[in-house]
């Protein structure tokens, strides 16, 4: 992307889905965004409808149209990479946008480190066969039968400040920054917390306040949670969609972590593997500052800043 950058081939204030398009197209399994995509000049079924026709595309992905947008997590998934009879790559990359400071909602999905490619499927519910089906064609790894269930990185293309040049900022975030609590621990807590708020407004016997503790430490799968109830005698259907928002320090742009402004950032935990990527941007001789930020409840982060000259 800093080369892009530098060549003025893409820009900080360009549609996110047109600085991914632009930097990774070959190399994507999955895009969520295809009508979009196509707007933006790339359509992602070119090469394949030199071999089928769209019809048979669509009977083969049981969908009536291949330029729409399905509106499911991810926005954008990478292939995989089959090395030394394992699986790695197949990042995950969820967009967000913000004409403010803070991070828009994760509407979906509750930020995490990593998915799998079977979480993402029952998380989406009617729509997770779409995305699989789609990552299949693309993806030629998609026979390996550990294919959906390793573990994938998850990213997330953040942008604050969009419409302002003077305070935009663009960070590549590892979803480590958000996953300071285990998911499951923290749709557990959820409830408890609501169950307290009730019992300070109502009174609750306290052998009943025990048992609901127990069971809130089972109340963990958020695809579950997300499913709609069938109630008998109920003529509805109740749904409880989790959604979630960054605190400030679950923000890389907040202040206090002084990521400049007009950047491009790649913003990973301190690790062995960040001491690799470290070395590959530091030999490549690019205009890129390296810090370090202290996440106020998760460690230490490495940042790779580039400013927009």
């Amino acid at each position: 992307m800093v080369e892009l950058l530098e060549s003025k081939k893409i820009s900080l204030y360009d549609e996110l889905e047109k600085i991914v398009l632009t930097s990774s197209f070959s190399n994507l399994a999955y895009v969520d965004g295809r009508k979009t995509a196509n707007k933006l000049g790339f359509d992602i079924w070119q090469d394949l409808k030199q071999i089928y026709s769209e019809e048979v595309l669509k009977r083969k992905l049981k969908i009536k149209d291949l330029y729409t947008d399905s509106q499911a997590f991810p926005d954008f998934m990478f292939k995989s990479i089959s090395q030394d009879n394992q699986l790695i790559g197949g990042e995950i990359l969820e967009l967000k946008d913000s004409k403010g400071g803070g991070i828009a909602s994760f509407n979906s999905t509750i930020p995490t480190e990593y998915k799998t490619l079977k979480e993402i499927e029952r998380l989406n519910g009617s729509k997770g066969k779409i995305v699989i089906k789609i990552a299949e064609i693309f993806d030629k790894n998609s026979s390996d039968p550990l294919w959906k269930t390793y573990k994938r990185k998850c990213f997330y293309l953040i942008r604050t400040h969009k419409t302002d040049k003077s305070k935009i900022k663009v960070s590549i975030v590892d979803g480590a920054f958000f996953e300071t609590i285990p998911e499951e621990k923290l749709i557990s807590l959820m409830f408890q917390n609501i169950f307290n708020k009730h019992a300070k407004e109502y009174h609750i016997p306290d052998t009943v306040k025990e048992n609901a503790s127990q069971v809130f430490q089972y109340l963990t799968d958020h695809s579950l949670i997300s499913f709609s109830q069938d109630i008998p005698k109920a003529s509805i259907k109740p749904r409880l969609r989790i959604m979630a928002e960054a605190k400030n320090e679950g923000n890389p742009h907040w202040e206090k972590y002084n990521i400049p402004s007009r950047t491009l950032n790649l913003v990973i935990k301190a690790d062995s593997e960040s001491k690799i990527t470290r070395e590959i941007i530091e030999e490549s001789k690019l205009p890129i500052k390296i810090f370090t930020i202290n996440h106020q409840n998760d460690g230490e982060f490495l940042v790779f800043s580039y400013r927009v000259r």
